[in-house]
Protein backbone atom coordinates (compact mmCIF):
# COMPACT_ATOMS: atom_id res chain seq x y z
CA UNK A 1 0.00 0.00 0.00
CA UNK A 2 1.47 3.49 -1.12
CA UNK A 3 1.89 6.00 1.74
CA UNK A 4 1.44 9.64 1.51
CA UNK A 5 4.98 11.46 2.82
CA UNK A 6 3.98 13.34 5.82
CA UNK A 7 2.35 16.32 5.79
CA UNK A 8 4.32 19.32 8.35
CA UNK A 9 0.98 20.20 10.82
CA UNK A 10 0.77 21.21 14.22
CA UNK A 11 0.01 18.82 17.03
CA UNK A 12 -3.89 19.90 16.88
CA UNK A 13 -4.63 19.58 13.18
CA UNK A 14 -3.16 16.19 13.03
CA UNK A 15 -5.09 14.95 15.92
CA UNK A 16 -8.13 16.67 14.05
CA UNK A 17 -7.22 14.54 11.13
CA UNK A 18 -6.91 11.46 12.50
CA UNK A 19 -10.39 12.35 14.36
CA UNK A 20 -12.16 13.22 11.53
CA UNK A 21 -10.36 10.15 9.14
CA UNK A 22 -11.77 7.64 11.73
CA UNK A 23 -15.22 9.11 11.61
CA UNK A 24 -14.98 8.49 7.64
CA UNK A 25 -13.74 5.05 8.09
CA UNK A 26 -16.31 3.82 10.65
CA UNK A 27 -19.46 5.76 9.25
CA UNK A 28 -18.96 6.31 5.51
CA UNK A 29 -16.76 3.88 3.85
CA UNK A 30 -19.29 1.14 3.74
CA UNK A 31 -21.91 3.28 2.52
CA UNK A 32 -20.38 5.46 0.39
CA UNK A 33 -21.57 3.64 -2.91
CA UNK A 34 -25.30 3.95 -1.46
CA UNK A 35 -25.25 7.44 -0.29
CA UNK A 36 -24.17 7.98 -3.94
CA UNK A 37 -26.98 5.91 -5.61
CA UNK A 38 -29.69 6.49 -3.22
CA UNK A 39 -28.70 10.15 -1.03
CA UNK A 40 -32.46 9.95 0.71
CA UNK A 41 -32.94 12.58 2.91
CA UNK A 42 -33.23 10.44 6.31
CA UNK A 43 -29.11 8.56 5.05
CA UNK A 44 -28.35 11.71 4.53
CA UNK A 45 -29.66 13.21 7.84
CA UNK A 46 -28.43 10.49 9.88
CA UNK A 47 -24.68 10.86 8.60
CA UNK A 48 -24.88 14.48 9.15
CA UNK A 49 -25.96 13.91 12.71
CA UNK A 50 -22.92 11.44 13.85
CA UNK A 51 -20.91 14.05 12.45
CA UNK A 52 -22.19 16.42 15.06
CA UNK A 53 -20.17 14.68 17.26
CA UNK A 54 -16.49 15.37 16.01
CA UNK A 55 -17.90 18.97 15.90
CA UNK A 56 -18.24 19.34 12.34
CA UNK A 57 -22.64 20.92 12.44
CA UNK A 58 -21.50 24.15 14.05
CA UNK A 59 -17.80 23.89 13.22
CA UNK A 60 -17.18 27.77 12.25
CA UNK A 61 -19.20 29.14 15.34
CA UNK A 62 -16.89 30.58 18.20
CA UNK A 63 -16.88 28.01 21.20
CA UNK A 64 -18.76 30.65 23.61
CA UNK A 65 -20.94 30.23 21.50
CA UNK A 66 -21.34 27.39 21.73
CA UNK A 67 -19.77 26.21 18.48
CA UNK A 68 -16.62 23.94 17.18
CA UNK A 69 -14.47 26.96 16.97
CA UNK A 70 -12.71 25.68 14.72
CA UNK A 71 -10.28 28.14 12.35
CA UNK A 72 -10.22 27.98 8.45
CA UNK A 73 -7.30 25.22 7.80
CA UNK A 74 -8.99 22.83 10.80
CA UNK A 75 -12.27 22.82 9.03
CA UNK A 76 -10.33 21.87 5.39
CA UNK A 77 -8.74 19.01 7.19
CA UNK A 78 -12.07 17.58 8.59
CA UNK A 79 -13.64 18.21 4.72
CA UNK A 80 -10.48 16.57 3.39
CA UNK A 81 -10.67 13.40 5.25
CA UNK A 82 -14.16 13.03 5.07
CA UNK A 83 -14.05 13.47 1.37
CA UNK A 84 -11.72 10.30 0.95
CA UNK A 85 -14.46 8.36 1.83
CA UNK A 86 -17.34 10.14 0.65
CA UNK A 87 -17.44 13.65 -0.65
CA UNK A 88 -20.95 14.74 -0.94
CA UNK A 89 -21.27 14.33 2.61
CA UNK A 90 -18.38 16.30 2.80
CA UNK A 91 -20.00 18.87 0.56
CA UNK A 92 -22.89 18.70 2.52
CA UNK A 93 -21.45 19.62 5.96
CA UNK A 94 -19.26 22.83 3.78
CA UNK A 95 -22.23 23.99 2.62
CA UNK A 96 -23.64 23.54 6.18
CA UNK A 97 -21.38 25.46 7.95
CA UNK A 98 -21.12 28.05 5.28
CA UNK A 99 -24.58 28.80 6.03
CA UNK A 100 -24.12 29.32 9.52
CA UNK A 101 -21.50 31.46 9.00
CA UNK A 102 -23.49 35.05 8.66
CA UNK A 103 -24.95 34.68 11.79
CA UNK A 104 -21.45 34.03 13.74
CA UNK A 105 -19.78 37.10 12.12
CA UNK A 106 -22.47 39.59 12.45
CA UNK A 107 -25.44 41.03 14.41
CA UNK A 108 -29.26 40.39 14.22
CA UNK A 109 -31.30 43.33 12.60
CA UNK A 110 -34.14 41.42 13.14
CA UNK A 111 -34.57 38.17 15.17
CA UNK A 112 -38.17 36.12 14.20
CA UNK A 113 -36.69 32.04 13.92
CA UNK A 114 -33.46 31.22 15.60
CA UNK A 115 -31.03 29.88 13.50
CA UNK A 116 -29.39 26.67 15.22
CA UNK A 117 -26.70 24.14 14.01
CA UNK A 118 -29.31 22.03 14.89
CA UNK A 119 -31.13 22.50 11.79
CA UNK A 120 -29.60 20.32 9.28
CA UNK A 121 -28.29 20.28 6.70
CA UNK A 122 -28.88 23.96 6.03
CA UNK A 123 -28.50 25.47 2.68
CA UNK A 124 -25.95 28.47 1.52
CA UNK A 125 -27.81 30.08 -2.08
CA UNK A 126 -25.09 31.62 -3.36
CA UNK A 127 -24.42 33.15 -5.71
CA UNK A 128 -27.13 34.42 -7.36
CA UNK A 129 -29.19 37.45 -8.03
CA UNK A 130 -31.64 37.95 -4.72
CA UNK A 131 -33.18 41.59 -4.02
CA UNK A 132 -34.41 42.57 -0.43
CA UNK A 133 -37.16 45.23 -0.22
CA UNK A 134 -40.34 45.96 1.93
CA UNK A 135 -39.39 43.66 4.53
CA UNK A 136 -39.44 40.61 1.58
CA UNK A 137 -37.16 38.93 -0.65
CA UNK A 138 -37.09 38.27 -4.70
CA UNK A 139 -34.88 36.35 -7.08
CA UNK A 140 -33.44 33.20 -7.90
CA UNK A 141 -30.69 31.22 -7.32
CA UNK A 142 -29.50 29.09 -9.90
CA UNK A 143 -27.58 26.40 -8.18
CA UNK A 144 -27.00 25.49 -4.36
CA UNK A 145 -26.12 22.59 -1.89
CA UNK A 146 -28.62 20.74 0.53
CA UNK A 147 -31.42 22.60 -1.78
CA UNK A 148 -33.79 19.53 -1.14
CA UNK A 149 -36.07 19.31 2.26
CA UNK A 150 -33.40 22.00 3.89
CA UNK A 151 -34.47 23.44 7.17
CA UNK A 152 -32.91 27.22 6.72
CA UNK A 153 -31.71 28.87 3.10
CA UNK A 154 -29.11 31.80 3.51
CA UNK A 155 -28.85 34.47 1.14
CA UNK A 156 -26.57 37.42 0.37
CA UNK A 157 -28.98 39.89 -1.47
CA UNK A 158 -27.32 42.35 -3.84
CA UNK A 159 -27.48 46.22 -3.03
CA UNK A 160 -25.87 45.45 0.64
CA UNK A 161 -22.27 45.38 -0.91
CA UNK A 162 -21.98 42.13 0.98
CA UNK A 163 -22.45 42.86 4.50
CA UNK A 164 -25.81 41.81 5.26
CA UNK A 165 -27.45 38.16 5.48
CA UNK A 166 -30.82 36.83 5.32
CA UNK A 167 -32.14 33.76 6.43
CA UNK A 168 -35.49 32.00 5.12
CA UNK A 169 -37.00 29.06 6.41
CA UNK A 170 -36.87 26.54 3.54
CA UNK A 171 -40.83 25.94 4.18
CA UNK A 172 -41.92 29.21 4.33
CA UNK A 173 -44.24 30.81 1.43
CA UNK A 174 -43.00 32.54 -1.77
CA UNK A 175 -40.00 29.84 -1.44
CA UNK A 176 -39.48 27.81 -3.70
CA UNK A 177 -36.83 24.86 -4.24
CA UNK A 178 -36.17 22.62 -7.01
CA UNK A 179 -33.81 19.51 -7.24
CA UNK A 180 -31.20 19.27 -10.13
CA UNK A 181 -33.24 16.93 -12.44
CA UNK A 182 -29.80 14.28 -12.70
CA UNK A 183 -27.30 15.44 -9.94
CA UNK A 184 -23.80 14.27 -11.69
CA UNK A 185 -22.12 14.52 -8.66
CA UNK A 186 -21.41 14.90 -4.96
CA UNK A 187 -25.13 13.41 -4.93
CA UNK A 188 -25.38 13.38 -0.42
CA UNK A 189 -25.26 17.32 -0.82
CA UNK A 190 -28.83 16.72 -2.76
CA UNK A 191 -28.02 20.41 -5.13
CA UNK A 192 -30.81 22.14 -6.56
CA UNK A 193 -32.58 26.16 -7.94
CA UNK A 194 -33.87 28.55 -5.20
CA UNK A 195 -36.74 30.78 -6.04
CA UNK A 196 -37.80 33.57 -4.60
CA UNK A 197 -41.46 35.26 -4.42
CA UNK A 198 -42.04 37.42 -1.71
CA UNK A 199 -40.50 35.26 0.88
CA UNK A 200 -40.37 36.90 4.36
CA UNK A 201 -36.78 36.27 5.74
CA UNK A 202 -36.49 34.84 9.43
CA UNK A 203 -33.44 36.81 10.21
CA UNK A 204 -31.54 39.90 8.80
CA UNK A 205 -27.92 40.13 10.10
CA UNK A 206 -25.50 42.61 9.11
CA UNK A 207 -22.01 42.49 9.99
CA UNK A 208 -18.60 42.52 7.95
CA UNK A 209 -17.76 41.57 4.72
CA UNK A 210 -20.09 38.63 4.89
CA UNK A 211 -20.48 37.62 0.83
CA UNK A 212 -16.44 37.62 1.07
CA UNK A 213 -16.32 35.19 3.90
CA UNK A 214 -18.46 32.90 2.88
CA UNK A 215 -16.94 32.95 -0.68
CA UNK A 216 -13.70 32.19 0.99
CA UNK A 217 -14.79 28.95 2.86
CA UNK A 218 -16.65 27.70 -0.26
CA UNK A 219 -13.30 27.88 -2.33
CA UNK A 220 -11.33 26.63 0.46
CA UNK A 221 -13.87 23.60 1.46
CA UNK A 222 -14.22 22.38 -1.85
CA UNK A 223 -10.16 22.40 -3.05
CA UNK A 224 -9.84 20.50 -0.13
CA UNK A 225 -12.75 18.18 -0.89
CA UNK A 226 -11.09 17.74 -4.05
CA UNK A 227 -7.56 17.33 -2.32
CA UNK A 228 -9.71 14.14 -1.05
CA UNK A 229 -10.82 12.54 -4.05
CA UNK A 230 -7.52 13.00 -5.43
CA UNK A 231 -6.03 11.07 -2.47
CA UNK A 232 -9.16 8.54 -2.62
CA UNK A 233 -7.93 7.82 -6.54
CA UNK A 234 -4.45 7.52 -5.83
CA UNK A 235 -4.92 4.89 -3.56
CA UNK A 236 -8.06 3.01 -5.47
CA UNK A 237 -5.70 3.29 -8.30
CA UNK A 238 -2.89 2.16 -6.86
CA UNK A 239 -4.39 -1.25 -4.78
CA UNK A 240 -5.47 -2.22 -8.03
CA UNK A 241 -2.62 -1.72 -10.03
CA UNK A 242 -1.09 -3.77 -7.71
CA UNK A 243 -2.95 -6.69 -8.14
CA UNK A 244 -3.84 -7.11 -11.73
CA UNK A 245 -0.98 -8.27 -14.57
CA UNK A 246 -0.97 -6.77 -18.37
CA UNK A 247 1.59 -8.10 -20.90
CA UNK A 248 3.20 -10.23 -18.25
CA UNK A 249 3.92 -8.01 -15.58
CA UNK A 250 1.69 -5.95 -12.82
CA UNK A 251 0.46 -2.89 -14.18
CA UNK A 252 2.10 -1.25 -11.33
CA UNK A 253 5.58 -1.66 -12.99
CA UNK A 254 4.18 -0.38 -16.17
CA UNK A 255 6.33 2.78 -16.62
CA UNK A 256 3.51 4.83 -17.65
CA UNK A 257 1.08 3.75 -15.15
CA UNK A 258 3.90 4.39 -12.67
CA UNK A 259 4.03 8.49 -13.78
CA UNK A 260 -0.02 8.22 -13.82
CA UNK A 261 0.40 7.19 -9.88
CA UNK A 262 3.30 9.87 -9.35
CA UNK A 263 1.42 12.52 -10.65
CA UNK A 264 -1.71 12.08 -8.24
CA UNK A 265 0.87 11.80 -5.34
CA UNK A 266 1.85 15.17 -6.61
CA UNK A 267 -1.21 16.76 -6.62
CA UNK A 268 -2.19 15.98 -3.47
CA UNK A 269 0.63 17.56 -1.71
CA UNK A 270 0.78 20.51 -3.94
CA UNK A 271 -3.03 20.26 -3.01
CA UNK A 272 -2.35 20.39 0.41
CA UNK A 273 0.04 23.04 1.04
CA UNK A 274 -2.06 25.64 -1.50
CA UNK A 275 -5.25 25.15 0.92
CA UNK A 276 -2.50 25.47 3.85
CA UNK A 277 -1.01 28.68 2.58
CA UNK A 278 -4.45 30.13 1.56
CA UNK A 279 -5.76 29.62 4.97
CA UNK A 280 -2.60 31.59 6.46
CA UNK A 281 -3.09 34.31 4.02
CA UNK A 282 -6.74 35.36 4.52
CA UNK A 283 -7.15 37.17 1.27
CA UNK A 284 -9.35 35.80 -1.47
CA UNK A 285 -7.07 35.34 -4.10
CA UNK A 286 -4.90 32.45 -2.27
CA UNK A 287 -8.15 30.89 -1.92
CA UNK A 288 -8.84 30.80 -5.70
CA UNK A 289 -5.76 29.79 -6.64
CA UNK A 290 -5.98 26.94 -4.42
CA UNK A 291 -9.55 25.95 -5.63
CA UNK A 292 -8.63 26.18 -9.62
CA UNK A 293 -5.58 23.72 -9.11
CA UNK A 294 -6.89 21.55 -6.80
CA UNK A 295 -9.98 21.01 -8.50
CA UNK A 296 -8.19 20.96 -11.92
CA UNK A 297 -5.96 18.31 -10.27
CA UNK A 298 -8.97 16.27 -8.82
CA UNK A 299 -10.17 15.92 -12.25
CA UNK A 300 -7.02 14.67 -14.09
CA UNK A 301 -6.82 12.09 -10.84
CA UNK A 302 -10.01 10.60 -11.42
CA UNK A 303 -9.74 10.48 -15.08
CA UNK A 304 -6.21 8.62 -14.45
CA UNK A 305 -7.74 6.13 -12.23
CA UNK A 306 -10.30 5.42 -14.64
CA UNK A 307 -7.80 4.74 -17.26
CA UNK A 308 -5.70 2.20 -14.60
CA UNK A 309 -8.94 0.48 -13.57
CA UNK A 310 -9.46 0.08 -18.00
CA UNK A 311 -13.00 -0.88 -18.77
CA UNK A 312 -13.45 -1.68 -14.81
CA UNK A 313 -13.39 2.08 -14.55
CA UNK A 314 -16.02 3.37 -15.75
CA UNK A 315 -17.87 0.74 -13.36
CA UNK A 316 -19.38 1.14 -10.25
CA UNK A 317 -18.17 -1.71 -8.71
CA UNK A 318 -14.54 -0.07 -7.95
CA UNK A 319 -15.66 3.37 -6.88
CA UNK A 320 -13.67 5.75 -9.90
CA UNK A 321 -16.77 6.43 -11.82
CA UNK A 322 -18.04 7.85 -8.86
CA UNK A 323 -14.74 10.21 -7.70
CA UNK A 324 -14.61 11.39 -11.44
CA UNK A 325 -18.18 12.76 -11.11
CA UNK A 326 -17.50 14.19 -7.67
CA UNK A 327 -14.70 16.25 -9.20
CA UNK A 328 -16.18 17.92 -11.83
CA UNK A 329 -18.58 19.01 -9.67
CA UNK A 330 -16.21 20.83 -7.43
CA UNK A 331 -14.31 22.28 -10.14
CA UNK A 332 -18.04 23.85 -11.25
CA UNK A 333 -18.99 25.59 -8.34
CA UNK A 334 -19.04 28.33 -7.20
CA UNK A 335 -17.90 30.03 -10.33
CA UNK A 336 -16.29 28.79 -13.31
CA UNK A 337 -12.90 27.99 -14.26
CA UNK A 338 -12.50 30.80 -16.54
CA UNK A 339 -14.50 33.65 -14.59
CA UNK A 340 -12.36 32.29 -11.88
CA UNK A 341 -8.77 33.08 -13.19
CA UNK A 342 -10.08 36.44 -15.18
CA UNK A 343 -10.62 37.57 -11.16
CA UNK A 344 -7.32 36.63 -10.38
CA UNK A 345 -5.73 38.54 -13.17
CA UNK A 346 -7.51 41.63 -12.28
CA UNK A 347 -6.47 41.00 -8.02
CA UNK A 348 -2.65 40.91 -9.64
CA UNK A 349 -3.17 44.03 -11.85
CA UNK A 350 -4.77 45.86 -8.26
CA UNK A 351 -1.57 44.67 -6.79
CA UNK A 352 -2.06 40.66 -5.42
CA UNK A 353 1.36 39.56 -5.63
CA UNK A 354 1.22 35.37 -5.55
Amino acid sequence: MIRLPEFHEDQEYRILRETAAAFAQKELSQQAEQLDLEPTRGRVREVIAKAGDIGMLAALIPEECGGGGLDEYAFCVALEEIAVEEAGVAASLLAHNTALLPSAMGEPEALITGVSPDDYPACLAFPGDVSFSGGRVQGRVPFAFNVQECSFITLIPAGSGGTQALTVRGDTRGVETTPEAYQMGLRAARAGSVRLDGAEPSNIISGGDMAGAVERVMLLGLASIANGISRSALHKAYAYASERYQAGKMIVEHQQMRIFLAEMLAAVEQGRTLVKRACEDGGIAPAVVAWLRCTESACKSAIDGVQIHGGYGYMRDYGMERLMRDAKYCQMYPTTSQEALLRLLEASEEGWQP
